[in-house]
């Protein structure tokens, strides 16, 4: 019994059409968002460069977790909107951009974005 089931289930799979290709439909933005520098609705930027300098905005930070933990704190805009994103040069080691996530974090930062170059 379990042959003959296992073979109308062979034949079955085998006569039958394949399942159809589905795809999700995906609206792609046709304009591209520009934003201006001293956009008030704009995400606090902070910047490591290749040298592992930290800028907070436009304001440069020392290179000290505890000055980058309390610059954040004393940030009006971070505090306010607990959001900020990071933008890390390419030769910037991994361990440089993870001590800043932490910094942001016992800063009390929510949320912390990765900000990247338009593709």
């Amino acid at each position: 019994m379990i042959d003959v089931l296992m073979s109308l289930l062979i034949i079955f799979m085998v006569a039958s059409e394949p399942p159809p290709l589905h795809t999700q439909p995906i609206n792609v933005p046709k304009d591209p968002v520009t934003q201006v520098a001293d956009d008030p609705n704009a995400t606090l930027l902070i910047k490591i460069d290749a040298a592992g300098l930290v800028q907070i905005g436009k304001t440069p930070v020392a290179n000290d977790r505890a000055t980058l933990i309390e610059a954040l704190k004393n940030n009006e805009k971070a505090q306010s909107e607990s959001r900020i994103a990071i933008k890390a040069d390419d030769k910037v080691p991994y361990g440089k951009v993870i001590d800043v996530f932490a910094a942001a974090r016992e800063a009390g930062i929510g949320q912390i974005n990765i900000a990247s170059e338009r593709l």
